[in-house]
Order: C-alpha cells, then structure tokens, then sequence
C-alpha cells in the first residue's frame, strides 16, 4: 500500500507541476519512444536472469502493490497458534499434534488463526519443523540449524527480485537516453525544416530521458525497496517461528518459548506483555 501512495505522490508532483508552468501534455506522449524504452527494459530484464525468475519478479511487483499483510494482529495471531500447540502437546503429548499436521489445511486449531494458515511460507515452516520435532528426529541444536538454513535459502531466493528490479532501474536513465538519441537522429532528417517543426521534434526526443529518468528514480527504486521491505518482513515472521519452535523443543515451557518469539519481533510490531497475557486468557478459554 505504501507504494500507491509513492507512485501518487511523485506522479502528482511531477506533473502537477509541469501543469502549472503550462506544459503541452500531448507533447509527452510518444508511443515509440515508450517501445524502445519499455522493450530494451524488458529484453535486459530478460537477460539478466532465466525466465523461470521473471515470474517472481512480477509476483513481487504486485505483492509490494497489496504489501505483505504482516502487522501486529498478524502476530497475535502467531502467538496464539504457537501457544494452542504447545499446549497440546504438554498436556497430550506429541500425538495430540498428529492430526494436525498431517492435514493442516484441514485443521480446525489451524484455521482458528486464518492469517497465518493463509501463509504458505510460515505454514511450510512452522509445520515441517513440527514433523521434525514430533517424529523426534532432530534435537533443538539440529532443529535450529535447519530451520536456520530453510529462512536463509528463502531469503536469497526472495532477495533477488529486488535485485532485478534494481538492475532495470539503474538501466532505465541509459535507455531514455538511447531513446532521445533516436529522435535527435529523426530530427537532424527535419533540420531544414521550419524552427517550430525542429523545435516539436527536440521536444519529443527530449521526452525518452525524461521518461527514463522519472521511471527509475520515481517508480522502479521505490518498487525495489517495497519489494524488500515486504520480504523483510516475512523474514522477520519466520524467525519468530523458529526462535519459538527452537525454545521449545529445548524444554523451554510454552510462556518461555512465546517469549524468545516476541523478542525476536520489531517493536512496532511486537504484541505487548498485556497483549500476552490477553492472547494466553483466549487460548485457556479455547
């Protein structure tokens, strides 16, 4: 969401404020030079990576759209899935859980807490760490590492979509200029022609640097960094699984391992102790 506000503000401004010094408008609309600038950016977007990655790239242009839906409330949530399960399994043991996680989607105890059933990156985590630690195959120092490695291996695989995006972004200024070289070659075809006739035709090369330009620096590095401000924050979800799931199977009680999560948590997003308490009283009443 805080990209549609960005791509408000500068789009307002920049030609709000070319209208009010009485700016022709239909001068800036030059559809070959939005093909030469909007085709070179694809087909360099194209060659920096397989196009297997062009696809995270757009899912990641249209999540920064929407933003990553992770706030505080995401996280009561949280706390209260990681609390009902550690609960269950104190009080049932492991096999209270089974059901559970042999069909998670499935789940009532699951879906009681829908924003964290609905993500399938904290779902993938949170229940192939559980199987893990059920089928007591890993110890806490193993579980760790694993779980470690998982988050590690999303990150880099999610951060090269910034990346991307970065890289067109850089190369946007260098294409409007390639387009506005362009016109002035089709102008010097006009040179014995009328000034306002010349005059036109600078105009309109002019328009593929300013394009580039605004592109880069007013869309696409604001785009790149809500892409990995999005990503951050889901790392940032993760990791507060794991130093729960990690504290836990450590022999922490559930209050304990609750609290290595909500201190791994930012503070804007971190439910307060009253907050805790309130998430524990729910549970308890079921």
């Amino acid at each position: 969401m805080n990209y549609i506000l960005s791509f408000i503000i500068v789009t307002g401004s920049v030609f709000g404020g070319y209208a009010m010094a009485h700016g022709p408008f239909a001068i800036l609309v030059q559809p070959s030079e939005f093909v030469v600038i909007g085709g070179a950016a694809f087909g360099a977007l194209v060659g920096y990576a397989p196009l297997s990655v062009f696809g995270k790239v757009m899912k990641g242009a249209i999540g920064a759209l929407k933003g990553s839906g992770i706030n505080k409330s995401t996280y009561i949530e949280l706390m209260g899935l990681l609390l009902t399960i550690f609960n269950v399994i104190r009080k049932e043991g492991v096999l209270g859980v089974e059901k559970d996680l042999a069909d998670p989607h499935a789940s009532e105890r699951f879906n009681k807490y829908p924003k964290i059933a609905h993500d399938h990156h904290a779902m993938d985590l949170l229940v192939g760490s559980l199987r893990l630690f059920v089928d007591g195959v890993v110890n806490a120092f193993d579980l760790d590492k694993l779980m470690e490695t998982e988050i590690d291996t999303h990150h880099k695989e999610m951060a090269v979509v910034p990346t991307l995006l970065n890289r067109v972004s850089d190369a946007m200024p260098g294409l409007g200029i390639v387009a506005a070289v362009l016109g002035i070659i089709i102008t010097m075809q006009h040179i014995d022609g009328p000034p306002s006739e010349i005059g036109h035709h600078v105009a309109a090369a002019l328009v593929g640097t300013f394009v580039g330009i605004l592109v880069s620096y007013g869309y696409l590095q604001p785009l790149a960094s809500s892409v990995e401000m999005m990503y951050h924050e889901q790392h940032v979800m993760l990791n507060a699984i794991r130093a729960a799931l990690v504290s836990f199977a450590g022999g922490s009680p559930p209050a304990v391992a609750l609290e290595f999560a909500r201190k791994s948590i930012e503070g804007d997003m971190r439910p307060t102790a009253e907050e805790m308490e309130e998430i524990n009283q729910a549970v308890r009443k079921g």
